[in-house]
This record gives C-alpha cells, sequence and structure tokens, in this order.
C-alpha cells in the first residue's frame, strides 16, 4: 500500500487538513500503516501536482492560514483503481524467525530471553488492539457508512488475530523449550 493512496481514501470521505489527516492515520490505520507529519505533506505535494487532490486556503486572522484539501475526479479515479487491483504480495521476511531457525547455536536461557522479548512486544500489540477498539466503539464516527465504518475495523480485526496467533505460538514455543520437549505441532 502507499500513502498517496491511504490519503487519497481519507479525503474520499471527507476534506481534510495536513494535520487533521494525521490525526485520522493515528486514529484508525496506524497499527498497520504509521505516517508522520512531514509524510503526509510531502505527499499531498505531490497529489496536488499530479492533479488527484485539491488545496482551498481557508483565511483566519487569529491564527495560521489553514490548508483543507479535496479529492478530484481523477483522484478518486486513482483510488478506485488501485482499491480494484491485486497487489502484489508483501515481504515476508522476519528477523525474529531467523533468530529461532538459528537458535540451536545459543543456549536455551539466551534463545528464551529473546522470545520472551517478542511475546512481551506481541502482547503488547495486542494490548493496544484492545484500546483502538475499545476507542471506536465510544467515539462517535464521523462516516455515516456502517459498510465503510465494519471494513475498516475489519482491519483491526486482521492484526489482532494474526498477533493472537503469534502470541500462542510463542507461549507454547516457550513452554516446549522450558521442558525440553522438542516436538514439533503442525497440523491437526
Amino acid at each position: 500500500m502507499s500513502l498517496k493512496h491511504a490519503i487519497l481514501g481519507f479525503l474520499s470521505y471527507l476534506p481534510l487538513s495536513g494535520y487533521d489527516l494525521k490525526k485520522a492515520f493515528d486514529h484508525s490505520v496506524q497499527h498497520f500503516w504509521p505516517a508522520n507529519q512531514s509524510q503526509i505533506y510531502r505527499t499531498l505535494a505531490e497529489l496536488e501536482q499530479n492533479g488527484l487532490v485539491t488545496m482551498e486556503v481557508i483565511e483566519r486572522e487569529e491564527r495560521l492560514d489553514m490548508k483543507i484539501y479535496h479529492v478530484t475526479e481523477a483522484g478518486r479515479a486513482e483510488l478506485h483503481t488501485w482499491l480494484t487491483t491485486p497487489q502484489p504480495e508483501r515481504d515476508d521476511r522476519e528477523p525474529f524467525l531467523i533468530q529461532v531457525y538459528f537458535g540451536g547455536q545459543v543456549s536455551d536461557a539466551e534463545l528464551l530471553k529473546v522470545m520472551k522479548h517478542k511475546l512481551k512486544e506481541t502482547e503488547e500489540r495486542l494490548a493496544v488492539y484492545e484500546v483502538v477498539h475499545q476507542m471506536i466503539q465510544n467515539t462517535p464516527q464521523k462516516i455515516n457508512d456502517p459498510r465503510a465504518i465494519f471494513l475498516s475495523v475489519l482491519t483491526l480485526e486482521a492484526g489482532y488475530v494474526n498477533n493472537q496467533s503469534i502470541a500462542t505460538w510463542l507461549r507454547s514455543a516457550i513452554e516446549r523449550i522450558e521442558k525440553k520437549r522438542y516436538k514439533i505441532k503442525i497440523g491437526k
């Protein structure tokens, strides 16, 4: 996924400032696609240059002028094309699994330390997903489209399910190493 398409997605719901786009990222897709303010502004400039968004300047006397971005028809077409095009498979490199794979070269205590650290990170991520889900449940939605809301929360569910699976596997692996039960569990 590209930042460009995420921004077009947000702007397809409603016009936003760069600041509001950052808040939208932080309160919705941050768990799988974080973006910092400078990346957002740089991408907005590219989108405007390519005719995919327009910028409206709202003058304010007491504060800096506010720039509101609107998606254009060309931007909607670009987003539609991207949304309906299968994406290439992501890079599945996982440094932690290389550590496990070659873990026979270190002691159980050393390997368990690394595995327990990974489990702690995974459990912390699960806790964040739960907080985000609770926040979504308790916050009035700016989007009045139940299907769109469902699909956006479905991404949170995917992250939760994936991390829950990893945590379950890590707990099992740690227990088997601690008890020196070197039996593999694959399938039913």
